[in-house]
Formats: C-alpha cells, structure tokens, sequence
C-alpha cells in the first residue's frame, strides 16, 4: 500500500515542476515582447518596461532554481559529489536572490504606476530607473550572500517511500541564531514592509483614480470601466501579494519565535511538514502568477502575445 508521505510528495513535486515550467512560459513572453517591442519601434525600453523585464528576469532566475535544486539537492548528488552540498546551497541562495528581488521590484512598479497616475506630467529620468533596478538586486544579494553561512534547504529524492525531507547545511553553535536573525529580517525587509509599501501606495492611487472625471457623456461608459478594471487590479495586487507569501512567513515565526522547544532540541532540525511544504510552493508560486498580473492585465501586452503565439 502506498504511504501518505509518498502521495504528498508526489504532488508537491508536480505543482514545483508545474511552477518552474509556468513561470518560463509566461517570463518569457514577457521578455521576448519587450525585445520585440523595443526592435519595432527602434527606440530605448520605457521605464516600466524596464521595471517589467527585470521582474521576469527575476521570476524566470526563481523557477530555473527548482530543478536546478532537484538534482544538486538530490541525495543520490549530495552523497556521490564533493562539492554538492556547496551547489546545492547555492541554487537555494540564487532562489531566494530572485524570490527577494522580485519583491522588492513590485515595490519599484508600484510606486512607478502612483506617480504616472498622480503626477502624469512630472519627468523621470532613465538614471533613476537603473538605480531602482541596482540597488533592489544588490540588496537582495546581499541578503543572499548571508544565507551560505548555514541554510536550512531541501533534500529531494530520499527514498522510495519518501521523496523531500530537509536539512540544515553548515550547522554549527550559533547557526541556530544566526538562521534567526535571517528569519527575522526577511520578514521585516521583505514582507511587511513592501506589504506597507505596495498597500499605501495602490490605496492612494486608487483615491486618485476614483476622484477624477470626465468631460463628454459619451466617453463616459468607455471611463467607468476603465477605472473599475484599473481599481480591481490593484486590489489584485495587494491580496494575491499579501495572502501568497503570508503563510510560509507565518510558519517561519513560528518555528522560530513563537515554538517552545528549547533551543538545544532545534538548532539543527527543520520542518519537514505537509502544510509547511504547501506554503513553500505557495510563496515561489509568485514566479509564475506576476507576469499574469503585471503584463497580461495590460490590452496591448496581450495583443503582443496573442501575435507572438501565431508567430511560433
């Protein structure tokens, strides 16, 4: 009789494959219609198109890292090769750069679309929008370069009867705290705050969509719905953020902070459960779901993509 864990395993590593396939796919529509679009017109990429290309870029980098880790997190590569734990948590670090950068990313996009909608007329420069773009992956590198100290990743294909369990690399005396803080600041850095962010920002560009009008009765009809499917979508951005990252984080405070195992019981062990698991797949699951958001809710993106399917 084939065992729970077995099932369990079975899917998850269908919706991670699944995941990883969806966000080439739609990243890289993305990136071949910005490509495109720049060739037809012979002109430099727009500053949201820049913004946008960096954000498939970094949701494309997060779904290679998935199968990338099925096979250097294998335990058939981790016992075979010397130098599998360092590729294995490299592949991990890579991950959670794109996953860190893409967040903060959507922040950059967020606050592009407030000020186009609030002030239309005021000029941005191009130097403004490569160091938006530089500092959110230097930053989001730099918290990844902390995570090859010790990283607790997982470990893929461990037998027949169960296929991913987890293991804390590099454990040491202090690893435990030193995961803690790490924990504790990827919460603070790239989740509460860019939730703060990206809702104060959408909330006032909602404010000013709804107070503007318009001059015409006939133009009326095409402006409502305008700013209804304008207002939607952002609603859209904040829920699908907050709720597709909210559960992995939660479970992080609470292994960490809010469990009372003594310290010496749980420095070297993760957490290896069904519903721990299903909240990781939820929090990459954002590689494949924001080109959906940020460019395929756009009219002329998804004409572009419609010829480029025709195309192929």
């Amino acid at each position: 009789m084939i065992n729970f864990i077995f099932i369990r395993d079975i899917c998850l590593l269908l919706l991670y494959s699944f995941t990883s396939l969806l966000a080439f796919i739609g990243n890289g529509f993305v990136c071949r219609i910005s490509f495109q679009r720049k060739n037809s017109i012979n002109l430099p990429l727009s500053t949201i198109n820049i913004f946008l290309l960096n954000l498939a870029l970094a949701d494309a980098l997060s779904g290679l890292t998935i199968p990338l880790q099925f096979l250097f997190c294998s335990k058939y590569f981790l016992e075979h090769i010397k130098i599998s734990s360092y590729l294995c948590i490299l592949s991990k670090s890579i991950q959670i750069l794109a996953y860190n950068t893409s967040t903060l990313i959507i922040c950059v996009i967020t606050f592009d679309r407030y000020r186009r909608i609030h002030k239309p007329l005021k000029q941005y420069y191009q130097r403004n929008t490569r160091l938006s773009i530089f500092f959110s992956w230097f930053f989001s590198g730099l918290f990844a370069l902390s995570c090859l100290i010790s990283m607790r990743v997982h470990i893929y294909f461990i037998s027949y009867e169960k296929l991913i369990s987890c293991q804390v690399f590099f454990p040491s005396k202090s690893s435990y705290l030193i995961r803690k803080i790490r924990v504790f600041c990827l919460i603070i850095l790239f989740y509460i705050i860019p939730l703060l962010i990206i809702s104060i920002l959408c909330t006032l560009t909602m404010r000013t969509i709804a107070r503007r009008s318009i001059i015409g009765a006939r133009q009326f009809p095409t402006f409502q719905q305008s700013r209804t499917c304008s207002i939607r979508l952002l609603i859209i951005i904040v829920i699908v953020f907050a709720l597709s990252h909210l559960p992995v984080h939660f479970m992080h405070t609470r292994d960490f902070f809010i469990s009372s195992l003594n310290h010496s019981s749980k420095s070297n062990k993760c957490n290896d459960t069904t519903i721990y698991l299903f909240f990781y797949w939820l929090g990459i699951s954002s590689c494949c779901h924001n080109p959906i958001i940020y460019s395929w809710f756009n009219k002329q993106f998804r004409r572009l993509a419609l010829n480029c399917c025709r195309s192929i």
